[in-house]
């Protein structure tokens, strides 16, 4: 029957009619999660490691020092045994030569008495270049005119002054002579001078007569 407001909706009027069909799914493309992968070690060990690592740091550089005198390595230069070659020794009476890796003056003194009057066998002087007053280097000067002479060992701090033939002090307030290092003359006329604080030979006015003649086997006496 025909509706009395108008002429029947088609949606109505139409039975059996399929309804709208709904929309095909989209498929969605999500990638396969991949498991992380595992640090090579954790926050905790690094933190352990350095700790560690740290601490070994500290004990070396506390029983480094102790165990570097216990096991002494080769010494070179100043400190240990210096060689010098026949070349290098200054002739007998001749101005003294400085061995600067070894930090002395070589002197060959004339057997005899010296010009300030001390006896010597004549030979080899080490003499260590450190003033006994405060440590200065002191140079060889033999340009310096001193009581009617030139040429003697002069401190530049203080103004201790010493002989050409021994170091011996006449002058200044050091209290004593330029320190010998002791020496031993080998078969080939080479010397081996022994360095350092503890094997030098304090200085004193017989410094002269502590000359090693300069042939082989001959060495520094006390």
């Amino acid at each position: 029957m025909d509706s009395e407001n108008g002429p029947p909706d088609k949606a109505t009027t139409e039975e059996g009619a399929a309804a709208p069909s709904a929309p095909a799914p989209q498929a969605v493309d999500t990638p396969i999660a991949q498991p992380v992968p595992r640090r090579p070690f954790s926050r905790r060990l690094f933190i352990l490691g350095g700790f560690w690592s740290g601490l070994l740091l500290a004990v070396v550089g506390v029983a480094g020092v102790p165990l570097d005198f216990v096991f002494p390595r080769n010494v070179k230069g100043f400190g240990g045994p210096i060689p010098v070659t026949p070349d290098r020794i200054p002739a007998e009476g001749e101005d003294p030569i400085r061995i600067f890796e070894g930090r002395f003056w070589l002197a060959n003194l004339k057997a005899g008495v010296t010009a300030n009057g001390e006896e010597t066998p004549g030979g080899l002087l080490a003499l260590w270049q450190k003033c006994p007053h405060l440590g200065c280097t002191v140079p060889w000067r033999a340009d310096f005119s001193f009581r009617g002479s030139k040429g003697w060992f002069r401190c530049p701090c203080h103004g201790s002054t010493y002989t050409k033939d021994g170091g011996v002090l006449v002058e200044g307030p050091a209290p004593r002579p330029l320190d010998i290092f002791p020496l031993k003359i080998k078969d080939d006329l080479s010397i081996v001078v022994q360095t350092g604080e503890g094997t030098s030979l304090k200085g004193n006015a017989l410094n002269p007569s502590r000359a090693t003649p300069y042939q082989p086997g001959n060495e520094t006496s006390d």
